[in-house]
């Protein structure tokens, strides 16, 4: 079999039916491998597999706009992995015990501000939800728990060449881990903390949360800073007196601090 180009794979996404016959054949035997690890029995790995092909149809060659067959088979790895182990997952959580729906599914949105930082997302479960849709530390721990399974990522390859599956994954940047650079990792940091401080913020009170956002400028609040001028225009749009927005700005302050402890684990700097 010839090796798959990037040609192909452009006239695979003009729809043309022999180029996406290649791409099938080229990719039937990497979705194969996915499947067998992630699968535990046979009757899944042949329901993984076609989630795999359906994926790479669906999801792959309409999303796909880089310039390489290399980067073709970092995203259609990554994406193939992603939707399994969504299957896998929602296998796992039907039978979960002490992990509802509701906390799954409140885990899940929690995952998606913690920027995938699965730690912070528990945390996250207790505080950040507003009030009814708050877990208690015990339901966070049991969401996560059925969130991320017993599929271990030190299994085998069942290659022989010494990897693990978690070797073979692509990270969150969306290349191999090989690729990713300190500048990656540097601004993966940063974005996952302003996620964190973001939402911490969006749980306060409407009128600390605004305080701080016009203090710092925080969109959508434009930046006003600190002083006699900045008080006056917030007391304005907040009906209230420059006196009440200094008092509110100290509580607003601790507040965050207190937060961003419970969250994090660690002291907001």
């Amino acid at each position: 079999m010839n090796a798959l180009t990037i040609e192909t794979i452009k006239a695979a996404q003009d729809k043309d039916l022999a180029a996406t016959g290649e791409i099938i054949a080229a990719t039937e035997g990497r979705i194969a491998n996915i499947a067998y690890k992630l699968g535990a029995s046979a009757d899944q790995r042949d329901e993984f597999e076609q989630i795999g092909r359906i994926a790479v149809w669906e999801d792959v060659l309409p999303r796909f706009n880089g310039d390489n067959v290399d980067s073709f088979y970092a995203f259609m790895h990554s994406t193939v992995v992603a939707k399994v182990r969504d299957a896998a997952r929602t296998e796992r959580n039907q039978g979960a015990t002490g992990a509802d729906h509701d906390a799954i599914k409140t885990f899940a949105a929690m995952l998606k501000e913690a920027n995938g930082d699965i730690d912070v997302a528990e945390r996250l479960c207790v505080t950040f939800p507003p009030k009814g849709r708050r877990l208690s530390p015990e339901r966070a721990n049991a969401a996560r728990t059925a969130w991320e399974g017993p599929i271990s990522l030190d299994m085998p390859t069942g290659e022989d060449d010494g990897f693990s599956l978690a070797d073979t994954l692509v990270t969150n940047y969306g290349v191999p881990e090989e690729f990713v650079t300190a500048a990656d990792r540097a601004a993966d940091t940063r974005d996952r903390k302003i996620k964190v401080v973001r939402a911490v913020i969006d749980s306060m009170g409407a009128k600390q949360s605004h305080i701080l956002k016009a203090t710092y400028g925080i969109d959508p609040v434009p930046c006003l800073g600190r002083g006699a001028d900045a008080d006056n225009e917030l007391a304005a749009e907040l009906s209230t007196t420059p006196v009440s927005v200094r008092n509110l700005r100290s509580q607003a302050h601790k507040s965050f601090e207190n937060r961003y402890t419970k969250v994090t684990g660690m002291r907001a700097e």
